[in-house]
């Protein structure tokens, strides 16, 4: 077994870190959360936690950034080979229905914005991080068939904001899937 360098270590360190912080916060929430509870389920001090992030906001952030990677990584690879609008269209609008019920995403970033004692970064930070997912996909699907007057952002955002409103997450009609299908169809005319 050969011994991890430095930069190996932190990596492993704070990829543990997050997943630890992911399982914590959707389970207990934001506010519940502690940071002594994810460094000792994480295998690691408090100290740990401090070394790779500024605070618990720092570690939401990250969190949320994760998710925000992974979850863009897995819509664009539903899309990408699509022959066509329409068949774009079906493909998010069965990603949406199934990410709808993952979790509780909605909720806590809702939990977050509302109880977290944020320094202004920590807010502009996080808008960041939305927008530049909204604008991935957006971009992707106007890159099929161009939407009138429908920047790539607000494109991006109608479909992840239909996909993760809290209401979405568990009630049984209409889901996700059925909101963005219509909502595609009327801006695409299809």
């Amino acid at each position: 077994m050969t011994r991890m360098t430095r930069e190996q270590s932190r990596a492993h360190t704070r990829a543990r870190l997050l997943t630890v912080a992911r399982q914590h916060f959707t389970r207990y929430g934001y506010a519940a959360s502690s940071l002594d509870r994810i460094a000792d389920e994480a295998g690691f001090s408090k100290g740990a936690v401090y070394s790779n992030f500024a605070g618990k906001d720092a570690l939401f952030l990250g969190v949320l950034e994760e998710h925000a990677r992974v979850t863009l990584a897995e819509v664009l690879a539903e899309v990408e080979d699509a022959p066509d609008i329409e068949e774009a269209i079906e493909r998010i609008a069965a990603w949406a229905t199934r990410s709808s019920r993952l979790g509780n995403w909605p909720m806590l970033v809702l939990e977050y914005a509302r109880v977290a004692e944020t320094e202004d970064t920590f807010r502009k930070q996080q808008e960041k991080i939305l927008r530049a997912q909204w604008k991935a996909l957006g971009r992707l699907l106007l890159a099929l068939d161009d939407a009138p007057d429908v920047k790539p952002e607000v494109l991006g955002a109608l479909i992840f904001e239909l996909t993760y409103a809290p209401a979405m997450s568990f009630v049984s009609k209409p889901r996700s899937g059925d909101l963005v299908r219509i909502a595609l169809r009327a801006l695409f005319g299809k």
